[in-house]
């Protein structure tokens, strides 16, 4: 994995004015400041689940460089870095210093955190359920654009390599087993009237060095589609792509179960179309042609369909991936280097420090 501390991260120059800071920190600092209480504290991060992947420490580190460029000197930083499991409770990054420095940067740092290792997490856990050749990293429609190259790195530390923009990739490029690709999107089906051969055809002789992603789901006749293409006598068909909503059953579903409406087992991207997909294709002489699905998985879906051995080649994943369920909280827990903490978040963490780094 790329060195996460090479990245050249992007903050905005409002955080050093505290516009991005929560209000109760900047009146905590204004406090200290006025009783000339500039005590050497130490603020310690940890999360709560029961175990995550340790994302956004690299950044965060980064950030502490913007904001206060040579005085990071004056703070010992210890960390986890990038890619650690970290247990419940387990510190992740311990900042020592005076809090005026960087007081008001812990709700940041908190979000950071919290974001980066719960997309590192997710994505791990459906490679761990599959591979990193089956996952494609497809959050790109589910939240801010802005989001895009970081949510590209965490899902990257997570074991991500396929991505689908560049910005994704922003961060992470260098590593040359790392690309940003793609299938056809409805739309262009759509300006082709439909026709799946017509949109196949000129999407390859528009771009003849892409691979061919069919996406056979337009008409809600996936079996239907890949016999029109190979009547058609399309031989570049490298994947289909299987994306049925969640409230449809396809054609060749429906004509095969006389009671496919009350079924809800047939709606949407479901094992049996699967099957039947992998059949249809090996049938009309597409064997070497590769199965992609999308729409809606989740990772209790991916299990079910890898422990059942379905031909599927490639996961489209995106909603699933960047659901926050790590959530990190930083509690200043020494005071002059006596523990002093509230009840609950007290616990001793010297025997934790060993297992850390030092910013050097």
């Amino acid at each position: 994995m790329l060195d996460t501390f090479k990245i050249k991260f992007k903050f905005d120059k409002s955080i050093k004015l505290k516009k991005y800071t929560t209000k109760y920190f900047i009146a905590t600092q204004k406090v200290l400041f006025d009783e000339n209480k500039g005590k050497n504290v130490c603020l310690r991060f940890c999360h709560f689940s029961e175990s995550a992947i340790v994302c956004g420490v690299a950044e965060v580190i980064s950030l502490l460089k913007f904001v206060l460029n040579k005085k990071i000197k004056k703070l010992n930083i210890k960390y986890l870095p990038d890619g650690t499991i970290a247990k419940k409770y387990e510190p992740v990054l311990i900042i020592e210093g005076d809090y005026q420095l960087f007081g008001h940067l812990e709700n940041i740092i908190d979000g950071i955190l919290s974001r980066r290792s719960s997309i590192a997490t997710n994505v791990h856990n459906f490679i761990k359920e599959t591979n990193e050749d089956k996952f494609m990293f497809m959050s790109d429609r589910n939240d801010d654009y802005l989001l895009q190259p970081y949510d590209g790195y965490a899902a990257y530390v997570g074991g991500a390599k396929k991505f689908v923009t560049e910005k994704q990739i922003e961060f992470i490029k260098t590593d040359p087993s790392v690309s940003a690709t793609g299938t056809i999107p409805h739309a262009l089906i759509q300006q082709f009237n439909g026709d799946i051969v017509k949109t196949l055809q000129a999407y390859k002789k528009s771009l003849p060095n892409n691979i061919v992603v069919g996406l056979i789901d337009y008409n809600n006749d996936c079996l239907g589609e890949i016999q029109k293409l190979k009547d058609a006598n399309f031989n570049n068909l490298d994947y289909v792509r299987i994306d049925t909503s969640s409230s449809l059953v396809d054609l060749s579903l429906q004509q095969k179960n006389k009671n496919w409406k009350d079924n809800i087992e047939l709606y949407g991207v479901n094992p049996t179309l699967i099957q039947e997909v992998r059949k249809k294709l090996d049938d009309v002489g597409y064997k070497n042609t590769k199965i992609v699905i999308s729409s809606g998985l989740t990772l209790d879906k991916v299990k079910d369909y890898e422990s059942k051995k379905l031909p599927v080649d490639m996961y489209g994943i995106g909603k699933s991936t960047t659901k926050i369920n790590v959530f990190f909280t930083g509690d200043l827990i020494k005071t002059n280097g006596q523990y002093q903490a509230k009840i609950g978040r007290n616990n001793n963490i010297d025997s934790s420090i060993e297992k850390m780094q030092s910013l050097k």
